[in-house]
């Protein structure tokens, strides 16, 4: 980089002193850059082209920088860079806290934090002279375990820009694994230089003994957070600690039945599930009947009163239906109040008896009626209507007897065909209102009361259980309804203010009463954009929302916040309530401060267009509370990652983060008319996808060691996701990969830069492929590269860790390959494999860290 005329600064962060088996994971301030950097570009960019990253021991001790020469650098089986997440700020940006809310399904998504800072923009910041210049850069890439050897740089003509810098800021997350016995001091950096386990929480390495994996591993099983006795632990290892608690979860079911083997079995479950679900009633009514107008098993009638009948049926047979309008109120423990009642009423156009289309579009899918009454031709009907609602191809519904040309009677042989258009209509008979029903795709009304504080915003986001969701959400103070998608900012955590929405609801009234402020809205039940979130009233039942309330009237980080859960009924008419299994509660010893979650983990294939992955398919323990076994949710900062029963060693080990940023001056027209440096935009997304990290569980359960997160899986059987060779499970050639795939589009991008983020110590590869052509392309590979333990050579070189050389384009440097333009709607997918014969591992990552920019490449001007 010298050579080549970039020159670098270095930076330390404070001390990091932590305990063994203890978690460092919070920001760590402002910190100053050089005074002679800030200076040199006070009102100009500079051009960051690289940096590297190291933990080192300083001399003297608390004084990072008075001694470089003397910084010792702190092996990574010392202290594991589990990632980091750093910026550089400039005069128009400052840092802004934001918190990441507790049991979050994306907690920690990749690299998130108990409390996240991010980078934001002044108000001065769009007064400068060139305000494309960003104000703030952030740094991620080739974190974690590999950052201090991975290469954290672009070819020439590319950089990231940094209008007037000032200032740096890190998040690191440490995990000390450095056992006690072989000191945490710089005269003791020759000391053990191998794999020396200490103590390990007995659910590290899935139970299984270290004595019998010596020849498999030569790393902490600490590195990988393993739920434990503190926290999180599994019944299977701690079956007194209530670390984990398991129970049955129940929902409500608006049209239909419930799904075989998901009634109810019991009057008591029954009764206790309608009080759980936040049920807006005065009272419960609970009455156990043989009814065959009542749905089967378990039920609930709000009536008009205010109260609700709970119904344990032993004799039912009709379907549950919530009708056309239904309603639900919820309040947070922050006293935001939510109100929402949906009306359906008109989301189609009915024709009057008698009319068919007789020339329609293709038929997306045909509903039977049951026979030939008046009921079923509205059973078929309204089930068509549903299916169609929910299909962007969906034109309509019509009914359709083939077996009668003349379409003269109704009969047990006509359908309803939902179809993409409808060319002509004609005449028949007649049964129903809606032989012919056309979709009103702007059609239903939504109504939104909320109410809290009059002084201060507060606000409401839907469908989410953190700002991890990046949901939908309605901000209210004295001006109106703010619509925002907050948790957008493009870093793994993804917790932040966020992105404004285009306005779509109508204020009805804005009032304040004894200080509480309460708004009324309506809008369509169809949002005007994907982000805007849609109201499916005939799928939306229960609803979970997370509120919170400021400090003052305008939208920044919250006091305080909460969240709620809103169950959705209709008066007079029967909801079902549906037993969907059993969720868990992570807690910390003793069944206190539990959390529960269920990521949104992408879905599987064929559950719509791309994108979607593997982990719903595999049953990926990460995805719920009820089988998640290790990873981000059990290793929060100060954490102890032993069980309650294993003593915390005295001495601290203490260190501070450093960075070397390499740079250049930013010329905007370095005399050809363009700049000299284009700056790299960041490009993320996780094979992972929506849930941040996953298991890797071992290729096999063995006899006495069953896999935590798949207990019941059968022995001689290899485990979701793995595929294996040999003799297996016990052949000395056994060998098993674990592999995992995600598949989405990207639009008008050229990437320059791509890391893939893999922790130690299994990664066999990271591929992504374009796949536009129906003929995938490979676009990068990633082969790690394990260290093989000669550090007194090689400071970074401990047996087993990773370095994960990137992959880098440039159209004018010959030595490396030319980009590759990926237009809008570039169908991509990535692959992901690791080892797992003897070894599972908890809470892998699988991310593409890139860079890249959003213009085709030019001319070459070869370099």
């Amino acid at each position: 980089y010298q050579s080549k005329g970039h020159e670098f600064f270095d930076v330390w962060a404070p001390e990091i002193a932590t305990h063994y088996g203890e978690v460092f994971w919070t920001d760590q301030g402002n910190l100053p850059l050089p005074p002679e950097i800030v200076q040199r570009f006070r009102g100009k960019a500079i051009a960051i082209t690289g940096y590297e990253v190291d933990q080192v021991m300083v001399t003297p001790t608390d004084q990072p920088g008075a001694n470089p020469a003397a910084d010792v650098s702190v092996p990574i089986n010392w202290a594991y860079n589990h990632h980091y997440m750093a910026w550089m700020t400039g005069e128009h940006s400052e840092m802004q806290r934001m918190r990441v809310e507790p049991g979050s399904p994306m907690e920690g998504m990749a690299h998130g934090a108990s409390e996240m800072m991010m980078a934001v923009d002044t108000a001065s910041a769009e007064r400068r002279e060139d305000s494309s210049i960003p104000t703030s850069q952030f740094f991620s890439e080739g974190n974690g375990g590999e950052m201090r050897k991975s290469f954290h740089g672009y070819p020439e003509g590319y950089a990231q820009l940094v209008d007037s810098p000032n200032s740096w800021h890190i998040t690191p997350m440490q995990i000390d694994t450095r056992n006690r016995n072989c000191g945490v001091t710089p005269a003791d950096i020759k000391r053990c230089t191998t794999f020396d386990p200490g103590l390990e929480p007995r659910q590290a390495r899935y139970g299984r003994p270290w004595k019998d994996l010596a020849d498999y591993t030569n790393y902490s099983g600490l590195l990988e957070c393993p739920c434990n006795g503190r926290f999180g632990g599994d019944p299977m290892f701690y079956p007194n600690a209530q670390t984990k608690i398991i129970r049955k979860k129940y929902d409500l079911l608006g049209s239909g039945m419930c799904h075989e083997g998901q009634f109810v079995s019991s009057a008591e479950d029954c009764f206790s599930a309608a009080m759980s679900l936040g049920i807006n009633a005065t009272k419960f009514v609970n009455k156990t009947v043989r009814d065959a107008k009542l749905p089967p098993a378990c039920s609930v009638v709000t009536e008009s009163d205010g109260s609700a009948s709970t119904f344990f049926n032993v004799g039912g047979q009709a379907a549950c239906n919530s009708g056309t309008k239904k309603m639900g109120q919820a309040r947070s423990r922050v006293n935001v109040s939510f109100a929402l009642e949906l009306d359906s009423s008109n989301l189609f156009e009915r024709s009057p008896p008698g009319k068919y289309c007789k020339e329609k579009g293709d038929i997306l899918k045909v509903f039977l009626t049951a026979g030939s009454t008046f009921v079923a031709a509205e059973d078929a009907r309204n089930k068509c209507e549903q299916f169609c609602w929910g299909s962007s191809n969906c034109w309509g519904c019509t009914v359709d007897c083939p077996g009668q040309q003349d379409y003269g009677e109704l009969s047990a042989g006509c359908q309803w065909d939902a179809v993409t258009s409808c060319q002509t209509q004609s005449s028949w008979k007649g049964s129903i209102s809606g032989d012919v029903t056309e979709k009103q795709p702007q059609g239903g009304t939504a109504t939104i009361t909320m109410s809290g504080p009059a002084d201060t915003w507060f606000g409401v986001g839907l469908n989410a259980s953190a700002m991890a969701d990046s949901p939908y959400t309605l901000i209210i103070n004295a001006s109106g309804i703010m619509e925002q998608q907050i948790g957008t900012c493009g870093s793994e955590a993804e917790h932040c203010p966020g992105d404004r929405l285009a306005s779509s609801v109508h204020v009805v009234s804005n009032v304040v009463e004894n200080d509480v402020r309460t708004v009324v809205a309506t809008r369509s039940l169809v949002g005007i954009t994907p982000k805007h979130f849609t109201f499916d009233p005939y799928r939306l039942e229960t609803l979970h929302v997370i509120t919170a309330v400021g400090s003052t009237p305008y939208f920044s980080y919250h006091k305080a916040h909460g969240p709620a859960q809103i169950a959705l009924t209709a008066t007079g008419t029967a909801t079902c309530i549906c037993n969907l299994g059993s969720v868990g509660e992570l807690c910390e010893t003793g069944g206190k401060n539990c959390m529960q979650f269920v990521k949104n983990c992408a879905p599987p294939k064929g559950a719509g267009n791309a994108p979607w992955g593997d982990l719903v398919t595999q049953k990926n323990p990460t995805c719920t509370a009820a089988q998640y076994a290790g990873g981000l949710t059990c290793c929060h900062h100060k954490r102890i990652m032993l069980d309650a029963d294993q003593p915390v060693r005295p001495e601290l080990l203490r260190y501070h983060m450093k960075f070397r940023f390499w740079f250049q001056e930013y010329k905007a027209d370095s005399g050809n008319g363009q700049p000299s440096h284009h700056n790299l935009e960041r490009i993320y997304y996780q094979t992972e996808a929506n849930a941040g990290e996953y298991d890797i569980p071992p290729a096999f359960a063995l006899p006495g060691y069953p896999i935590v997160g798949y207990p019941d899986w059968p022995p001689n059987t290899p485990t979701p996701g793995t595929t294996c060779t040999g003799s297996c499970p016990n052949g000395l050639d056994c060998h098993c990969e674990h592999t995992i795939t995600y598949h989405w589009t990207v639009s008008n991008i050229r990437l320059i830069y791509a890391g893939g983020h893999c922790h130690a110590p299994s990664c066999i590869s990271i591929e992504l492929y374009r796949n536009d052509t129906g003929k995938p392309q490979l676009l990068c590979r990633q082969l790690p590269v394990y260290g093989q333990g000669n550090v007194t050579k090689d400071k970074f070189d401990e047996a087993g860790y990773v370095v994960l050389p990137p992959c880098l384009w440039s159209d004018d440097d010959t030595s490396l390959e030319p980009s590759q333009w990926l237009p809008a709607n570039t169908p991509v997918f990535s692959v992901k494999r690791n080892r797992n014969t003897h070894l599972g591992h908890f809470g892998e990552m699988a991310s593409w860290q890139m860079r890249g920019v959003t213009f085709p490449a030019g001319p070459p001007k070869f370099i």
